[in-house]
């Protein structure tokens, strides 16, 4: 078992049998695979048979830290829920901060294994070495806030730490998502509705274990490096106002998507829905464990139709997603529909996307208010608030909804595909590929369908403009070394948000990383070691992908981004030259042309 860093165990929890164990961390384990998403990549495909329904007892469900969690180390809140998406049926690992990963660690688990089903609700309680499988009959059908008060009359505990699913979960919505100490989500894919398959309504934790360090004075040191180096880039912009200071910026340089990606700029917008408005309605600031961005902004309603709300956020994928795209203008309907969703439990990007799939298959004739019960409008706050609640209980119109953008418009037909704003079913961000050649490129070769924190080329192409955004020239390298980047970072149990810090500093990120984890664990984290690993776990969800039947037509873009011209602002005339990228991305990867990574690739990463 390794002594340093890690807690050194992996707690199993199997809700079918209600029976519990645990297995060791071993040195050859964290050295391959570090933490985070590369342990629970690696359980996943050794444990979950190709085939598997994600919604059955035999998909399993993993929250997996990484070994500076719960550390000094900055932004270190992560961890990772692992597990076979409903929404894509393929590799999902979704990212949470907040501090339930950090009380894990301190309950003295690295990783969590869910697996099998429970035959009635019910919540796990983990309290150090103790874990029970007890009754939730009396919190089935809680929202989100309600849940969490409960749990902790239930518990006697007033600063709970813990991790749960709302109705939207229960109900098995397709992108419900998963809420951890009230305001953090893992919130794409749909791991929600996982949990909610197994009956899991909760897992609280309480942890009083110390983690041990190999080397106080050197992790010490380490940590007041990387603090120095968090303080540029990213920080600057993010700390006062969150990811929302991004927005006008979007909006100004034309890569905001709006009304479905019909448009991409649009005149006051970037006041509108921006900081300029947000630090009006700002109450106060809020920090992850460990660290220093405090991005999380509490959002206050006090007067008018909306008085009394009160919400973590909105970000500025929320912003996109129930503003812009929807054609939503008012910030105040924003924060409402903000906390809709994470009351009910669903991800705020799919379900925008969502409503904005209907929205213009409603304005170009596909449906009618006698299909869907109500009438669709673009910007209207009364769409927008109905289709959230009737999406997060399968109510209706919204039954559809739930499924995706994807299934809804296949089932949909015609040419409803048309307006599905999807990768792999995954429903997109709020940065247009179009426009940004890498982050196309990003969205199309995720390992979770469209995301724009697998690659995060948007920054260096559209905030800090360091890269040429319509030039595709370097871009399959760039995708490349920021994906296994990324894989790291996720394995790590670092933010992204700080991380981007050390991207200012070029090449300089690796090294940071390698001195932190040997200072903690006092094991051989190489850069090399590192770099190698994170392309070793990029690999591996590739190959669970693969097993699923994913190839190379799989990695595309909607039908819009490819053949409909951007029609207005400064990169007006541009679609995404995806194919012109994707021979040579597969190439730097050592995959062959389809998409498969090579038996020599995989030979080399020790993956065969």
């Amino acid at each position: 078992m390794v002594e340093y860093g890690y807690a050194g165990k992996i707690l199993r929890v199997d809700l079918s049998r209600r029976k519990v164990d645990t297995v060791e961390v071993t040195r050859d384990f964290a050295l391959t695979f570090i933490g985070g998403k590369g342990f629970g990549a690696k359980l996943l495909y050794d444990g979950v048979e190709a085939g598997v329904d994600p919604l059955s007892p035999e998909n399993k469900l993993i929250f997996a830290t990484g070994p500076l969690t719960g550390t000094l180390a900055p932004s270190s809140s992560k961890f990772e829920v692992v597990t076979k998406s409903p929404l894509t049926g393929i590799f999902l690992n979704s990212d949470c901060g907040g501090f339930f990963g950090s009380e894990l660690k301190y309950a003295g688990y690295d990783v969590l294994v869910v697996e099998g089903a429970a035959e009635k609700p019910s919540y796990l309680w983990i309290n150090d070495g103790n874990v029970e499988i007890r009754d939730a009959s009396h919190l089935w059908g809680m929202k989100i806030g309600e849940t969490f008060e409960a749990l902790k009359r239930d518990l006697g505990e007033k600063d709970l730490k813990a991790a749960c699913i709302g109705p939207a979960g229960e109900k098995l919505v397709k992108f419900s998502n998963i809420i951890a100490t009230v305001t953090r989500a893992a919130g794409r894919g749909g791991s929600g509705a996982v949990m909610g398959s197994k009956k899991l309504k909760a897992i609280a934790v309480k942890g009083s274990r110390d983690l041990k360090i190999y080397d106080v004075t050197g992790f010490v040191e380490a940590v007041r490096e990387a603090y120095e180096i968090c303080k540029g880039g990213a920080l600057k912009i993010v700390a006062p106002l969150g990811t929302p200071a991004a927005l006008p910026i979007a909006n100004d340089k034309g890569v905001l998507p709006i009304r479905n990606f019909q448009r991409d700029t649009q005149p006051n917008l970037g006041v509108k829905l921006g900081p300029e408005t947000m630090k009006k309605y700002v109450f106060r600031s809020i920090a992850c464990s460990g660290c220093p961005a405090r991005c999380g902004k509490v959002s206050v309603i006090v007067r008018g139709k909306y008085a009394g709300t009160i919400v973590e956020g909105p970000d500025y994928e929320t912003l996109y997603s129930l503003g812009a795209v929807c054609g939503v203008e008012d910030f105040e309907v924003v924060v409402k529909a903000n906390e809709l969703c994470d009351e009910f439990g669903v991800d705020t990007i799919s379900t925008g996307v969502a409503i904005a799939f209907l929205m213009e298959c409603f304005e170009k004739g596909l449906v009618s208010e006698k299909d869907v019960g109500l009438k669709v409008s673009w910007g209207s706050p009364e769409t927008l608030l109905t289709l959230i609640e009737k999406i997060s209980l399968r109510e209706g119109v919204g039954d559809l909804l739930a499924e995706g953008v994807k299934r809804a418009s296949e089932r949909l037909g015609g040419e409803a595909s048309k307006y599905a704003m999807h990768v792999k079913g995954l429903e997109l961000p709020g940065w247009e590929p179009r426009a940004l050649q890498g982050t196309g490129l990003g969205y199309a070769t995720s390992d979770r369908g469209a995301c724009h924190m697998r690659a995060q080329v948007h920054p260096l192409e559209a905030i800090f403009g360091t890269l040429d955004p319509t030039s595709t020239q370097g871009k399959p390298e760039i995708v490349k070394r920021n994906q296994d980047l990324m894989a790291v970072l996720d394995s790590l149990g670092l933010c992204a948000i700080p991380g981007l810090g050390l991207w200012r500093s070029p090449d300089r990120e690796m090294e940071v990383f390698s001195l932190l984890l040997q200072k903690l664990t006092g094991l051989e984290f190489t850069e090399e070691i590192l770099w190698r690993a994170g392309e070793r776990i990029w690999n591996l969800t590739r190959m669970f992908n693969v097993r699923e039947g994913l190839t190379r037509k799989d990695d595309t873009l909607p039908e819009r981004i490819l053949s409909e011209p951007i029609v207005e602002g400064p990169f007006k005339g541009h679609t995404c030259a995806l194919e012109e990228m994707l021979d040579r991305y597969y190439e730097v990867r050592g995959w062959d042309r389809q998409g498969i990574p090579t038996d020599s690739k995989l030979r080399e990463l020790g993956l065969r």
